[in-house]
Protein backbone atom coordinates (compact mmCIF):
# COMPACT_ATOMS: atom_id res chain seq x y z
CA UNK A 1 0.00 0.00 0.00
CA UNK A 2 2.89 2.20 0.92
CA UNK A 3 4.62 1.49 -1.95
CA UNK A 4 2.10 2.42 -4.31
CA UNK A 5 1.18 5.57 -2.50
CA UNK A 6 4.75 6.66 -3.05
CA UNK A 7 4.45 5.49 -6.77
CA UNK A 8 1.40 7.88 -6.96
CA UNK A 9 2.70 11.21 -5.05
CA UNK A 10 5.52 11.05 -7.01
CA UNK A 11 3.83 11.72 -10.25
CA UNK A 12 4.64 15.30 -9.85
CA UNK A 13 8.37 16.81 -9.67
CA UNK A 14 8.49 20.03 -8.11
CA UNK A 15 12.48 19.95 -8.81
CA UNK A 16 12.90 19.86 -12.35
CA UNK A 17 15.04 22.52 -12.89
CA UNK A 18 17.28 20.35 -10.88
CA UNK A 19 17.49 18.16 -13.90
CA UNK A 20 20.18 18.12 -16.13
CA UNK A 21 20.68 16.07 -19.00
CA UNK A 22 24.73 15.98 -18.57
CA UNK A 23 27.13 16.48 -15.87
CA UNK A 24 30.94 15.78 -15.38
CA UNK A 25 31.02 15.66 -12.18
CA UNK A 26 28.90 14.33 -8.96
CA UNK A 27 29.30 15.40 -5.55
CA UNK A 28 29.36 13.76 -2.67
CA UNK A 29 30.13 13.34 1.19
CA UNK A 30 31.01 10.66 3.24
CA UNK A 31 31.18 9.75 6.78
CA UNK A 32 33.17 7.65 8.61
CA UNK A 33 33.54 6.20 11.98
CA UNK A 34 36.02 4.38 13.94
CA UNK A 35 35.90 1.03 14.66
CA UNK A 36 37.21 0.50 18.07
CA UNK A 37 34.88 3.06 19.82
CA UNK A 38 31.60 4.74 18.67
CA UNK A 39 31.93 7.47 20.95
CA UNK A 40 35.33 9.01 19.15
CA UNK A 41 34.44 11.60 16.48
CA UNK A 42 33.45 10.93 12.94
CA UNK A 43 35.50 11.88 10.20
CA UNK A 44 33.83 13.73 7.21
CA UNK A 45 35.08 13.94 3.77
CA UNK A 46 33.62 15.93 0.66
CA UNK A 47 34.87 15.69 -2.84
CA UNK A 48 33.88 15.49 -6.51
CA UNK A 49 34.19 12.44 -8.56
CA UNK A 50 34.27 12.21 -12.45
CA UNK A 51 30.22 10.92 -13.58
CA UNK A 52 32.58 7.62 -15.28
CA UNK A 53 33.78 6.78 -11.90
CA UNK A 54 30.07 6.83 -10.03
CA UNK A 55 30.00 2.73 -10.03
CA UNK A 56 33.74 2.42 -9.12
CA UNK A 57 33.12 4.76 -5.88
CA UNK A 58 29.85 2.67 -5.61
CA UNK A 59 31.82 -0.33 -5.14
CA UNK A 60 34.46 0.98 -2.92
CA UNK A 61 35.30 -1.14 0.12
CA UNK A 62 33.43 0.14 3.55
CA UNK A 63 36.59 0.06 5.63
CA UNK A 64 39.79 2.41 5.26
CA UNK A 65 42.79 4.25 7.28
CA UNK A 66 43.43 6.91 8.78
CA UNK A 67 46.07 8.15 11.04
CA UNK A 68 44.12 7.43 14.39
CA UNK A 69 42.94 4.38 13.04
CA UNK A 70 41.15 1.78 10.98
CA UNK A 71 37.32 3.60 10.40
CA UNK A 72 33.93 2.16 8.13
CA UNK A 73 31.86 3.96 6.18
CA UNK A 74 28.81 4.55 7.94
CA UNK A 75 27.11 7.43 5.65
CA UNK A 76 27.34 8.35 1.55
CA UNK A 77 25.68 11.98 0.44
CA UNK A 78 25.53 12.96 -3.00
CA UNK A 79 24.51 16.44 -3.40
CA UNK A 80 21.68 17.35 -6.24
CA UNK A 81 21.86 21.21 -7.39
CA UNK A 82 24.16 23.95 -8.17
CA UNK A 83 27.38 24.75 -6.43
CA UNK A 84 27.72 28.71 -6.92
CA UNK A 85 31.65 28.31 -6.61
CA UNK A 86 31.84 26.47 -9.64
CA UNK A 87 28.07 27.53 -11.23
CA UNK A 88 28.03 24.22 -12.69
CA UNK A 89 25.10 21.78 -11.38
CA UNK A 90 25.47 18.06 -10.42
CA UNK A 91 24.09 15.46 -11.27
CA UNK A 92 23.20 14.54 -14.41
CA UNK A 93 19.62 12.63 -14.77
CA UNK A 94 20.93 8.92 -15.66
CA UNK A 95 23.42 9.43 -12.84
CA UNK A 96 21.04 10.11 -10.03
CA UNK A 97 18.28 7.78 -11.41
CA UNK A 98 20.98 4.98 -11.30
CA UNK A 99 22.07 6.09 -7.71
CA UNK A 100 18.16 5.97 -6.65
CA UNK A 101 18.45 2.13 -7.93
CA UNK A 102 21.01 1.16 -6.63
CA UNK A 103 20.44 2.54 -3.03
CA UNK A 104 16.27 1.34 -3.37
CA UNK A 105 15.52 4.89 -3.38
CA UNK A 106 13.37 5.26 -6.58
CA UNK A 107 10.15 5.66 -5.14
CA UNK A 108 11.43 7.48 -2.15
CA UNK A 109 13.05 9.86 -4.24
CA UNK A 110 10.05 10.31 -6.33
CA UNK A 111 8.10 10.91 -3.83
CA UNK A 112 10.24 13.65 -2.24
CA UNK A 113 10.47 15.30 -5.59
CA UNK A 114 6.65 15.94 -5.30
CA UNK A 115 6.20 16.69 -1.68
CA UNK A 116 5.91 20.19 -0.82
CA UNK A 117 6.79 19.63 2.90
CA UNK A 118 6.45 16.81 5.42
CA UNK A 119 8.21 13.48 5.97
CA UNK A 120 7.27 9.61 5.58
CA UNK A 121 8.93 6.16 5.91
CA UNK A 122 9.03 2.67 4.06
CA UNK A 123 10.78 -0.67 4.77
CA UNK A 124 12.28 -1.90 1.12
CA UNK A 125 13.41 -4.91 1.76
CA UNK A 126 16.01 -4.73 4.44
CA UNK A 127 16.27 -1.24 4.14
CA UNK A 128 14.40 1.15 5.91
CA UNK A 129 13.99 4.25 3.65
CA UNK A 130 13.17 8.21 4.48
CA UNK A 131 12.15 11.29 3.69
CA UNK A 132 12.38 14.98 4.33
CA UNK A 133 10.51 17.54 1.78
CA UNK A 134 10.47 21.14 2.24
CA UNK A 135 10.03 23.17 -1.08
CA UNK A 136 11.94 24.68 -2.34
CA UNK A 137 14.86 24.99 0.43
CA UNK A 138 15.45 21.01 0.92
CA UNK A 139 14.38 18.01 -0.04
CA UNK A 140 16.78 14.58 1.48
CA UNK A 141 15.34 10.96 0.45
CA UNK A 142 17.73 8.35 2.20
CA UNK A 143 17.59 4.75 3.11
CA UNK A 144 19.76 2.91 6.32
CA UNK A 145 21.10 -0.98 6.29
CA UNK A 146 23.06 -2.16 8.85
CA UNK A 147 25.18 -3.39 6.00
CA UNK A 148 25.53 -0.29 4.20
CA UNK A 149 25.10 2.21 6.47
CA UNK A 150 23.29 5.22 5.37
CA UNK A 151 23.00 6.28 1.66
CA UNK A 152 21.12 10.01 1.20
CA UNK A 153 19.94 11.70 -1.77
CA UNK A 154 20.20 15.71 -0.72
CA UNK A 155 18.78 18.45 -3.12
CA UNK A 156 19.84 21.63 -1.52
CA UNK A 157 21.95 24.61 -3.18
CA UNK A 158 22.70 28.39 -1.97
CA UNK A 159 22.23 28.68 2.18
CA UNK A 160 20.99 25.41 2.81
CA UNK A 161 23.84 23.48 1.15
CA UNK A 162 26.41 25.97 2.93
CA UNK A 163 24.68 25.00 6.27
CA UNK A 164 24.63 21.49 5.65
CA UNK A 165 27.99 21.27 4.64
CA UNK A 166 29.05 23.32 8.00
CA UNK A 167 27.01 21.02 10.34
CA UNK A 168 28.90 18.29 9.10
CA UNK A 169 32.27 19.09 9.43
CA UNK A 170 31.62 19.63 13.30
CA UNK A 171 33.08 17.23 15.50
CA UNK A 172 30.29 14.23 15.42
CA UNK A 173 30.21 11.08 17.61
CA UNK A 174 30.53 7.87 15.73
CA UNK A 175 27.36 6.58 17.53
CA UNK A 176 25.71 9.60 16.47
CA UNK A 177 26.33 10.26 12.70
CA UNK A 178 25.26 5.80 12.57
CA UNK A 179 22.06 6.72 13.55
CA UNK A 180 19.33 5.74 10.63
CA UNK A 181 17.97 9.21 11.53
CA UNK A 182 21.18 11.10 11.53
CA UNK A 183 20.03 12.98 8.13
CA UNK A 184 16.56 13.72 9.44
CA UNK A 185 18.31 15.48 12.36
CA UNK A 186 20.68 17.81 9.96
CA UNK A 187 17.58 18.66 8.30
CA UNK A 188 15.69 19.87 11.43
CA UNK A 189 18.96 21.25 12.50
CA UNK A 190 19.00 23.51 8.88
CA UNK A 191 15.60 24.74 8.92
CA UNK A 192 15.78 26.01 13.01
CA UNK A 193 18.93 27.93 11.67
CA UNK A 194 17.42 29.10 8.78
CA UNK A 195 14.06 30.16 10.92
CA UNK A 196 15.96 32.06 13.32
CA UNK A 197 17.99 33.67 10.29
CA UNK A 198 14.55 35.17 9.15
CA UNK A 199 13.35 36.21 12.23
CA UNK A 200 16.59 38.36 13.18
CA UNK A 201 16.12 39.94 9.37
CA UNK A 202 12.42 40.75 9.77
CA UNK A 203 12.90 41.93 13.44
CA UNK A 204 15.64 44.17 11.97
CA UNK A 205 13.05 45.23 9.07
CA UNK A 206 10.22 45.68 11.76
CA UNK A 207 12.81 47.77 13.85
CA UNK A 208 13.72 50.61 11.47
CA UNK A 209 10.21 50.53 9.90
CA UNK A 210 8.86 50.93 13.92
CA UNK A 211 11.60 53.41 14.27
CA UNK A 212 9.96 56.31 10.89
CA UNK A 213 6.73 55.92 12.13
CA UNK A 214 6.81 56.58 15.89
CA UNK A 215 4.60 53.55 16.72
CA UNK A 216 6.15 51.85 19.55
CA UNK A 217 7.05 52.32 23.18
CA UNK A 218 11.00 51.30 23.44
CA UNK A 219 13.06 53.72 25.32
CA UNK A 220 16.10 52.90 23.29
CA UNK A 221 14.20 53.08 20.09
CA UNK A 222 15.96 56.30 18.47
CA UNK A 223 13.48 58.15 15.72
CA UNK A 224 15.23 58.90 12.19
CA UNK A 225 13.60 61.08 9.70
CA UNK A 226 10.09 60.56 9.15
CA UNK A 227 8.72 57.71 6.63
CA UNK A 228 6.23 60.75 5.26
CA UNK A 229 6.95 60.30 1.70
CA UNK A 230 7.94 57.04 1.70
CA UNK A 231 4.66 55.28 3.33
CA UNK A 232 3.78 53.52 0.60
CA UNK A 233 6.99 51.65 0.08
CA UNK A 234 7.30 51.39 3.98
CA UNK A 235 3.66 49.19 3.70
CA UNK A 236 4.77 47.26 0.96
CA UNK A 237 7.77 46.02 2.76
CA UNK A 238 5.95 45.39 5.82
CA UNK A 239 3.71 43.18 3.64
CA UNK A 240 6.20 41.38 2.43
CA UNK A 241 7.75 40.70 5.90
CA UNK A 242 4.35 39.27 6.79
CA UNK A 243 3.63 37.25 3.75
CA UNK A 244 8.02 35.88 5.17
CA UNK A 245 6.68 35.14 8.18
CA UNK A 246 3.63 32.95 7.04
CA UNK A 247 6.39 30.92 5.10
CA UNK A 248 8.50 31.08 8.48
CA UNK A 249 5.53 29.30 10.52
CA UNK A 250 5.14 27.06 7.51
CA UNK A 251 9.12 26.20 7.89
CA UNK A 252 8.34 25.56 11.87
CA UNK A 253 5.72 22.90 11.51
CA UNK A 254 8.20 21.00 9.33
CA UNK A 255 10.38 21.37 11.67
CA UNK A 256 7.93 20.28 14.69
CA UNK A 257 7.21 17.03 11.96
CA UNK A 258 10.76 15.99 11.60
CA UNK A 259 11.36 16.46 15.25
CA UNK A 260 8.71 14.44 16.37
CA UNK A 261 9.58 12.21 13.21
CA UNK A 262 13.27 11.84 15.07
CA UNK A 263 11.28 10.79 18.39
CA UNK A 264 9.67 8.10 17.17
CA UNK A 265 12.21 6.33 15.26
CA UNK A 266 14.83 7.28 17.59
CA UNK A 267 12.85 5.25 20.70
CA UNK A 268 14.25 2.30 21.95
CA UNK A 269 17.91 2.45 19.73
CA UNK A 270 20.63 2.28 21.45
CA UNK A 271 22.26 5.40 20.87
CA UNK A 272 19.18 6.65 22.95
CA UNK A 273 19.99 5.63 25.83
CA UNK A 274 22.97 7.60 25.81
CA UNK A 275 22.23 11.35 28.06
CA UNK A 276 24.23 13.49 25.66
CA UNK A 277 22.88 11.54 22.58
CA UNK A 278 21.34 13.76 20.01
CA UNK A 279 18.69 11.11 19.83
CA UNK A 280 18.32 10.76 23.47
CA UNK A 281 14.70 11.98 25.15
CA UNK A 282 16.58 14.61 26.61
CA UNK A 283 18.67 15.97 23.41
CA UNK A 284 14.94 15.31 21.76
CA UNK A 285 12.92 17.25 24.50
CA UNK A 286 15.45 20.36 23.99
CA UNK A 287 14.58 20.63 19.95
CA UNK A 288 10.73 20.41 20.73
CA UNK A 289 11.52 23.32 23.61
CA UNK A 290 13.49 25.18 20.81
CA UNK A 291 10.49 25.00 18.11
CA UNK A 292 8.04 26.35 20.78
CA UNK A 293 10.16 29.12 21.59
CA UNK A 294 10.38 29.93 17.88
CA UNK A 295 6.82 30.00 17.85
CA UNK A 296 6.74 32.50 20.60
CA UNK A 297 8.88 34.44 19.08
CA UNK A 298 7.30 33.90 15.45
CA UNK A 299 4.10 34.99 17.38
CA UNK A 300 5.38 38.20 18.90
CA UNK A 301 7.26 39.27 15.32
CA UNK A 302 4.11 38.54 13.71
CA UNK A 303 2.08 40.72 16.01
CA UNK A 304 4.57 43.79 15.54
CA UNK A 305 4.69 43.03 11.96
CA UNK A 306 0.50 43.65 11.96
CA UNK A 307 0.94 46.83 14.58
CA UNK A 308 3.12 49.04 12.00
CA UNK A 309 0.75 47.85 8.76
CA UNK A 310 -2.25 49.09 10.92
CA UNK A 311 -0.10 51.96 11.77
CA UNK A 312 0.95 52.77 8.11
CA UNK A 313 -2.37 52.14 6.66
CA UNK A 314 -3.20 55.06 9.48
CA UNK A 315 -0.61 57.26 8.21
CA UNK A 316 -1.31 56.92 5.04
CA UNK A 317 -5.04 57.58 4.88
CA UNK A 318 -4.30 60.70 7.50
CA UNK A 319 -1.80 61.50 4.33
CA UNK A 320 -4.94 61.37 1.96
CA UNK A 321 -6.66 63.38 4.59
CA UNK A 322 -4.87 66.09 4.01
CA UNK A 323 -4.47 66.01 0.53
CA UNK A 324 -8.06 66.11 0.12
CA UNK A 325 -8.17 69.36 2.63
CA UNK A 326 -5.99 71.12 0.52
CA UNK A 327 -7.31 70.11 -2.44
CA UNK A 328 -10.89 71.27 -1.19
CA UNK A 329 -8.85 74.46 -0.42
CA UNK A 330 -7.80 74.71 -3.46
CA UNK A 331 -11.18 74.34 -4.73
CA UNK A 332 -12.55 76.84 -3.08
CA UNK A 333 -10.41 79.53 -3.88
CA UNK A 334 -11.05 78.55 -7.75
CA UNK A 335 -14.58 78.75 -7.27
CA UNK A 336 -13.92 82.46 -5.45
CA UNK A 337 -11.62 83.01 -8.54
CA UNK A 338 -14.71 82.22 -10.48
CA UNK A 339 -17.11 83.81 -9.13
CA UNK A 340 -14.95 86.70 -9.38
CA UNK A 341 -14.52 86.73 -12.96
CA UNK A 342 -18.15 86.15 -13.71
CA UNK A 343 -18.96 89.10 -11.95
CA UNK A 344 -16.62 90.84 -14.15
CA UNK A 345 -17.78 89.52 -17.10
CA UNK A 346 -21.48 90.49 -15.77
CA UNK A 347 -20.02 94.31 -15.86
CA UNK A 348 -17.99 94.03 -18.99
CA UNK A 349 -21.45 92.68 -20.86
CA UNK A 350 -23.18 95.65 -19.17
CA UNK A 351 -20.98 97.89 -20.28
CA UNK A 352 -21.02 96.52 -23.95
CA UNK A 353 -24.60 96.67 -23.60
CA UNK A 354 -24.71 100.29 -22.94
CA UNK A 355 -22.67 101.58 -25.55
CA UNK A 356 -23.28 98.70 -28.45
CA UNK A 357 -26.11 100.25 -29.63
CA UNK A 358 -24.32 104.09 -29.99
CA UNK A 359 -21.89 101.85 -31.47
CA UNK A 360 -24.00 100.28 -34.30
CA UNK A 361 -25.68 103.25 -34.94
CA UNK A 362 -22.29 105.57 -35.46
CA UNK A 363 -20.95 102.46 -37.84
CA UNK A 364 -24.41 102.39 -39.58
CA UNK A 365 -24.42 106.32 -40.25
CA UNK A 366 -20.89 106.17 -41.62
CA UNK A 367 -21.83 104.12 -44.59
CA UNK A 368 -21.99 105.85 -47.77
CA UNK A 369 -25.54 104.92 -47.45
CA UNK A 370 -27.16 108.62 -46.84
CA UNK A 371 -27.94 111.55 -48.46
CA UNK A 372 -25.73 113.50 -45.78
CA UNK A 373 -24.99 116.62 -48.12
CA UNK A 374 -28.89 117.31 -48.79
CA UNK A 375 -29.63 116.85 -44.83
CA UNK A 376 -27.16 120.12 -44.31
CA UNK A 377 -29.66 121.97 -47.37
CA UNK A 378 -32.92 121.36 -45.38
CA UNK A 379 -33.90 122.28 -42.13
CA UNK A 380 -35.34 119.30 -40.41
CA UNK A 381 -33.97 116.44 -39.02
CA UNK A 382 -34.70 114.19 -41.49
CA UNK A 383 -31.94 112.62 -44.22
CA UNK A 384 -32.51 110.66 -47.47
CA UNK A 385 -31.07 107.11 -48.45
CA UNK A 386 -29.40 106.17 -51.34
CA UNK A 387 -30.21 103.58 -53.14
CA UNK A 388 -27.18 101.55 -51.89
CA UNK A 389 -28.96 101.35 -48.47
CA UNK A 390 -31.65 98.40 -49.77
CA UNK A 391 -28.84 96.76 -51.20
CA UNK A 392 -27.16 96.78 -47.82
CA UNK A 393 -30.00 95.42 -45.93
CA UNK A 394 -30.91 92.72 -49.14
CA UNK A 395 -27.21 91.02 -48.57
CA UNK A 396 -26.75 91.45 -45.11
CA UNK A 397 -30.40 90.34 -44.03
CA UNK A 398 -29.81 86.84 -46.14
CA UNK A 399 -26.09 86.58 -45.00
CA UNK A 400 -27.47 86.49 -41.35
CA UNK A 401 -29.96 83.98 -41.83
CA UNK A 402 -27.30 81.50 -43.79
CA UNK A 403 -24.79 81.82 -41.02
CA UNK A 404 -28.00 80.95 -38.08
CA UNK A 405 -28.59 78.18 -40.49
CA UNK A 406 -24.97 76.34 -40.92
CA UNK A 407 -24.37 76.99 -37.18
CA UNK A 408 -27.82 75.25 -36.25
CA UNK A 409 -27.04 72.20 -38.71
CA UNK A 410 -23.79 72.39 -37.06
CA UNK A 411 -25.35 71.53 -33.76
CA UNK A 412 -27.63 69.07 -35.10
CA UNK A 413 -24.35 67.00 -36.13
CA UNK A 414 -22.82 67.23 -33.33
CA UNK A 415 -25.57 66.21 -30.97
CA UNK A 416 -25.81 63.33 -33.50
CA UNK A 417 -22.53 62.43 -33.00
CA UNK A 418 -22.81 62.42 -29.49
CA UNK A 419 -25.64 60.36 -28.95
CA UNK A 420 -24.04 57.76 -30.90
CA UNK A 421 -21.19 57.63 -29.20
CA UNK A 422 -22.85 57.27 -25.71
CA UNK A 423 -25.19 54.43 -27.44
CA UNK A 424 -22.02 52.35 -28.94
CA UNK A 425 -19.70 52.37 -25.01
CA UNK A 426 -19.70 49.74 -23.29
CA UNK A 427 -21.96 49.84 -19.76
CA UNK A 428 -19.29 49.52 -16.80
CA UNK A 429 -21.70 46.87 -14.90
CA UNK A 430 -20.91 44.59 -17.99
CA UNK A 431 -17.27 44.39 -18.01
Amino acid sequence: MHDSLYRHFGTQNLWEEYTVAKSPIVEVTEIWVPDDCLSLPAVTESKTISTPDVDNWLDEPPARTFATGTYTRSARLVWVGEDRNRRRASPSAIVLNHLATAWGLEDALAYARGCFAGVSTLEVGERRVFTVAYHPKLAVAWSHSTACGTCAIVFAEGEERTDLLRILSSEWRGSTVAHPMFPGLLCSLVLAHSLDKTLAEIKAAVREVEARTGHHRFASRHETRPAAGELGSLSAHMSGCAAKLANGTRKMKVVEAVNDFLAQHASGTASSCVQDDPFSPASLALLRHRVAMQEVDTTYVQQRVQIQIAALFHLIAQQDNAIAFATASATRSIAASSLQDSSSMKMLALVAMFFLPGSFVAALFSTPLFAWEDAYASDGMGVATRPQFALFWAVTAPLTVLVFLAYSLWMCVQGRRERAESHNAIPLGSV
